[in-house]
């Protein structure tokens, strides 16, 4: 049966062409609002443009556009022509870029401006046609329904935060990004006039299918680490925003400016953090930032979000030596673990434990048989909820514990920012950042772990993370 993801969104736009869909923020004064007739006409014109350049159903779109209200437009007019919208990974390079558009039968590169010079010929070289967004004409435009395709179409191919490796190729088909769609309405079923605060681009795709009003941040997603947290709580309080989604580095680094903020934010009503394992503590203290949220981790990959979501109690905190305690996983999922060891866990208790598996609808993956493999490690405790352990590259276990376990109960530490347990003969190698001392630190696991687990214990400046979530430690970098 055919089918378009982007079908509800522009249904939705050409039905309430009024409603307030976008609200971006500037560089200074209020933030630009797009109503349903902006997008359903700024859409419009894109489609006209891929038109002339001869796109068809199937054919692969690089989109070059900062993250903006243009993107958005271009990725649904090329989803709306039967495209497959390509990301590039975050940070990539320009023969980065160069590698994507040659092996990845990319038709089209749409950017923001004319391309010029040797960079330009290179490209022109390679075989895509080129599409400037400042040339596209301002319209009106006529509306046009979109194209049906085959549900299992790709639609929007982006990449993975490349934690363990080189990022790798997601490809979402149609009926994916749909499944996931109807599987976040579920979990976070939309409210009347709800504005939402959302930083993952999956929860804003998301919101203009629910007909949720986006508030964006005012950051560059191309520096994350270059925010500004008291303007974005100042954002937050005055846009009266209700719902919020944010990674591990996002919210740490706007919570002092949270707690700052005088009156808290009544408004919200619930918020999301993913991205990475979600240590305990910043759960319980964006719980006590929020008093009225709802506060959920949630956790999944690229190729399936998500996979289990969590609400914090905070009557009833996980124990960080058990690792991290996402939740039971969602139920229109198949999960399994492929076992690698046992685990022991605090009571003592022990558990199998294995790299995670999933199956099901919004899960996108190449595999035959439909299983994808996560790349993490966890295992199930008594009441069926799942717990994180390790990653991919780093699962060794040494006495029946994994890093993650070690890692999350030193993040509760004072004087301890990010850490990182490595795996290594014998033992397991700590790396950290900030103030605490080594004889603090092997006071603590001395006191929760086996003895002569940890073989050494090094100080850095900085931890090397990946460079779309900035919260995932790239252990194989650790020097």
């Amino acid at each position: 049966m055919a089918a378009n993801f982007v079908s509800s969104i522009l249904a939705r736009a050409a039905a309430q062409p009024q409603q307030t869909l976008l609200a971006w923020p500037a560089a200074a004064g209020p933030a630009r609002t797009y109503t349903g007739h902006d997008l359903a006409q700024r859409v419009a014109g894109y489609r006209q443009a891929l038109a002339g350049q001869g796109v068809r159903p199937g054919q692969r779109v690089l989109l070059l556009l900062p993250v903006g209200f243009e993107l958005i437009c271009a990725l649904l007019a090329v989803l709306a022509q039967g495209g497959a919208a390509v990301l590039p990974p975050a940070g990539v390079s320009a023969g980065g870029l160069l590698r994507l558009v040659r092996r990845g039968r990319v038709a089209v590169a749409i950017g923001p401006r004319p391309l010029r010079g040797p960079l330009g010929w290179l490209v022109r070289g390679l075989g895509p046609k080129w599409l400037a967004a400042s040339r596209l004409p301002a319209g009106p435009f006529p509306l046009q329904p979109p194209q049906l395709v085959p549900p299992g179409q790709a639609a929007l191919i982006s990449h993975s935060s490349g934690s363990t490796g080189p990022p790798k190729q997601v490809v979402r088909s149609h009926q994916v990004l749909l499944a996931q769609h109807a599987v976040l309405k579920q979990i976070f079923p939309p409210r009347a006039g709800q504005r939402d605060f959302p930083l993952f681009p999956n929860v804003l795709l998301h919101n203009l299918s629910a007909g949720i009003a986006s508030v964006l941040p005012a950051l560059s997603w191309a520096d994350l680490p270059g925010l500004d947290p008291a303007r974005l709580v100042r954002q937050l309080a005055a846009e009266q925003v209700h719902t919020l989604t944010g990674n591990v580095f996002y919210f740490q680094r706007l919570l002092p400016a949270l707690r700052a903020w005088p009156g808290g934010f009544p408004a919200v009503a619930g918020l999301g953090v993913g991205g990475s394992p979600v240590p305990e503590r910043l759960l319980r203290d964006l719980q006590q930032v929020f008093a009225g949220a709802a506060v959920h981790a949630i956790y999944g990959s690229s190729e399936a979000e998500p996979i289990a979501v969590r609400q914090f109690t905070a009557g009833a905190p996980a124990d960080p030596r058990g690792g991290y305690r996402v939740g039971p996983v969602q139920p229109s999922l198949a999960c399994r673990l492929l076992p690698c060891g046992e685990l022991l866990l605090p009571g003592p208790l022990r558990a199998a434990v294995g790299e995670i598996t999933v199956r099901g609808p919004h899960v996108a993956t190449a595999a035959a048989d439909g299983w994808l493999r996560t790349g993490d490690f966890g295992y199930f405790d008594a009441a069926g909820e799942l717990w994180l352990t390790g990653r991919q590259g780093n699962a060794a276990l040494h006495q029946g514990v994994q890093h993650y376990q070690l890692e999350h109960v030193l993040q509760h530490l004072p004087g301890i920012g990010r850490v990182a347990a490595r795996a290594a003969v014998g033992g397991f190698v700590v790396y950290f950042e900030g103030p605490a001392t080594e004889a603090a630190i092997r006071q603590v696991l001395a006191a929760q772990f086996p003895p002569g687990l940890v073989t050494a214990i090094h100080r850095r400046p900085r931890l090397p993370v990946d460079q779309r979530h900035h919260s995932k430690i790239r252990y194989d970098q650790l020097r």
